[in-house]
C-alpha cells in the first residue's frame, strides 16, 4: 500500500467513526434518534479530512530532514499550526452533535 491509498483509509475510517460515535453519543444523551442532513455530513468528511492530512504534515515535519533544514524555526510554527487545524476540526465535528 502506498501512503496515498493509507490516508485515504484513514480517512474513510475516520468519517465513518465520527458518524457513528456522534450518533450514538447524541442517542444516548438526548433518547431521540438524529438525522444527519447532507451538509452536515459533508462537514463531517471535510473536517475528517483535515484532521488525517495535519496527522500526515505533522508526521512529515517531524520526520523530514529536509523540510526540518528548510524551515528551521519556523517549523514548530508549521507544528503548531496542524495541531490548531486538528483541534478546531475536532471542534467542527462536536458542533454537529451538541
Amino acid at each position: 500500500m502506498n501512503q496515498v491509498q493509507i490516508l485515504l483509509i484513514a480517512w474513510v475510517s475516520l468519517t465513518v467513526f465520527s458518524i457513528l460515535l456522534g450518533l450514538t453519543a447524541y442517542k444516548y444523551r438526548t433518547k431521540v434518534h438524529k438525522k444527519l442532513t447532507l451538509v452536515e455530513s459533508f462537514n463531517i468528511a471535510i473536517a475528517a479530512a483535515t484532521i488525517v492530512s495535519s496527522c500526515s504534515l505533522l508526521y512529515r515535519a517531524s520526520t523530514s530532514k529536509e523540510l526540518l533544514d528548510l524551515l528551521q524555526f519556523d517549523s514548530y510554527v508549521f507544528i503548531l499550526g496542524a495541531i490548531a487545524v486538528i483541534w478546531l476540526s475536532i471542534q467542527q465535528i462536536w458542533q454537529i452533535f451538541k
